[in-house]
Order: C-alpha cells, then sequence, then structure tokens
C-alpha cells in the first residue's frame, strides 16, 4: 500500500484506511484487470493504421501514451505489492 493512502490522515483514519484496503482486495484485483484491459486497447487503437491518415496523428499518440500512463498510475495505487507479490 502506497503511502499517498494515509497522507495527511490522523493515526486512526489511517488504521481504518489500511483496514479497508486489505478487506477489499477482490474488488481492488478486479478493479486492476478492468484497467489493464483498457490499457491493452489503447494500445491497440493507437497502432491502427487508419490513424496514420489523421493530420494530427503525433497528437493522438501523445494523448494515447498520456492515457495508458495515467491508468498504470492508478494501478499502481491500488495494487500492494507486499501482499500480492
Amino acid at each position: 500500500m502506497k503511502s499517498s493512502w494515509t497522507q495527511g490522515l490522523s493515526p486512526e483514519q489511517a488504521i481504518e484506511i489500511k483496514k479497508d484496503f486489505k478487506g477489499c482486495f477482490p474488488t481492488r484485483k478486479r478493479l486492476v484487470k478492468l484497467l489493464e484491459d483498457k490499457i491493452s486497447t489503447s494500445q491497440k487503437s493507437s497502432i491502427s493504421k487508419d490513424l496514420y491518415a489523421s493530420p494530427n496523428w503525433s497528437f493522438v499518440q501523445a494523448d494515447n501514451i498520456g492515457y495508458q500512463r495515467a491508468l498504470n498510475d492508478v494501478i499502481s495505487l491500488i495494487l500492494d505489492d507486499s501482499v500480492e507479490k
């Protein structure tokens, strides 16, 4: 669990968040799968030959990369490396 989850919370709130985080493992696991599917779909669409015809191709690619990076950031917040490895 990343420390950003409990940053700025009181000790009691931090304990509650940690407990809730561990308790929702099946939901977090499912959410990670959904986000990974979105990343995969974005990667596949970014190599579509149809996009090359767009005069804004480089902007579309930059947008796709930013979207994938954002989803990966969310995944890193959801995962708990100490439990799931």
